[in-house]
């Protein structure tokens, strides 16, 4: 059997999936994408997306099961041998087909499903659109530390197999603390863990005078420089400073100074210059509306700071209102309190707003990816000539 999973919405989720699948998003320790493959680690996957991503359908013969990018399944599900509708809270989130006509683009799946009159109900969590990937954060990595408890012990727990200095403060259970083998955390760290589990991924460092409160998790090879992080996810070959609290760092991002961040989603290539602070939370401690595209979201959340769009570059002293949505490719500088909304392709500054030049774009991402020995290709390039397009 083959498991498909197809874009849902993608553009209440603008601008974090500009330059990649819904399923690619970080959410608790790892990828949707690793949540599916983890619920069916024996099955073939493919992908239907937007034509901006250019997937190849393999063809179809037998069942195949569709599952939306906005669910995140609770428990594996047992394998009907019908075609069924799968749903949480009556809301469609995927079917099974057995027989032709198999969908092989968004446009098909709206169809599919109408033609299909069972339905079965499931465990499981809607993401309704960018906002949930911040409100559900922090019980997704508790929720995943519980899921994936055996695999981390194999991996190595600090404390309890001497992988961490004495000098090395752990507040809770150590038995939470876990640190990849080839991790390093330094000594006069503090971890507390009373709150949740603290994950050390593979090659990460932990410098002196950092404090690390659960649920957290550190992406491989990341750095945390005399910071202060509490109940957020930090991607792969990100540098952490200053405090960050309930946010998610896609990966390949910098916040290396001093500022802070909170619940905020932050993607890939992004940097925020010494003393960036964002709000999250209204004077008037009312909810938070977010505009995603030409939406306005009413998120329900009184604690809600900014969604930031791969390859954007905030210069020193950006200050950052509740609820901002900032696009991709935006160069912001001169420091103060920057708009609430921003389309992809700004440069911004004081006394200037203008279109951001493709080319210049392109070669500053080039020359970012170096640095980190990514090689920018050509597919990658030229998804950033059809984002600039739209």
């Amino acid at each position: 059997m083959k498991v498909a999973i197809y874009e849902d919405n993608a553009d209440v989720f603008y601008p974090l999936t500009n330059f990649f699948p819904q399923c690619y998003l970080r959410f608790g320790l790892g990828t949707i994408i690793d949540d599916f493959q983890h619920c069916f680690p024996k099955f073939r996957f493919d992908f239907i997306a937007r034509d901006l991503f250019k997937f190849k359908i393999t063809a179809d013969h037998g069942p195949v099961m569709y599952l939306s990018s906005r669910c995140l399944l609770k428990e594996k599900l047992p394998l009907p041998k019908e075609e069924v509708k799968f749903t949480v809270n009556s809301e469609v989130v995927g079917f099974l087909k057995v027989s032709n006509p198999y969908p092989h683009d968004i446009s098909e799946i709206a169809h599919a499903i109408k033609n299909i009159r069972k339905s079965k109900e499931i465990n499981g969590l809607v993401l309704d659109n960018l906002c949930d990937l911040v409100k559900h954060s922090a019980a997704k990595l508790t929720d995943d530390f519980k899921v994936h408890h055996a695999r981390l012990n194999h991996v190595g727990t600090g404390p309890a197999r001497n992988r961490v200095v004495k000098r090395i403060e752990v507040i809770g259970r150590k038995q939470d603390f876990y640190v990849h083998k080839d991790a390093v955390v330094h000594d006069l760290v503090a971890v507390d863990v009373s709150g949740g589990p603290v994950f050390i991924d593979r090659g990460a460092i932990i410098r002196p005078f950092s404090m690390i409160n659960g649920p957290a998790y550190i992406g491989e090879g990341s750095v945390v420089d005399r910071a202060k992080v509490t109940a957020s996810v930090i991607g792969p070959y990100c540098r952490i400073g200053g405090e960050v609290e309930a946010c998610i760092f896609q990966g390949y991002s910098n916040k290396c100074h001093e500022g802070f961040l909170g619940h905020s989603f932050v993607g890939e290539w992004v940097n925020l210059g010494a003393l960036t602070t964002n709000s999250d939370l209204k004077n008037n401690y009312s909810s938070i509306r977010v505009k995603t595209g030409e939406k306005v979201i009413d998120s329900g959340m009184i604690k809600l700071g900014c969604f930031i769009g791969d390859h954007s570059k905030l210069g020193i002293g950006t200050l950052i209102p509740t609820g901002a949505v900032i696009g991709s490719f935006v160069n912001f500088f001169g420091g103060g309190m920057m708009p609430r909304y921003l389309p992809s392709f700004k440069w911004l500054g004081p006394g200037v707003e203008e279109k951001y030049a493709l080319d210049k774009a392109v070669e500053t991402a080039r020359m970012v990816m170096n640095r980190r020995g990514v090689k920018l290709t050509r597919e990658y390039e030229n998804l950033i000539r059809a984002n600039y397009k739209h």
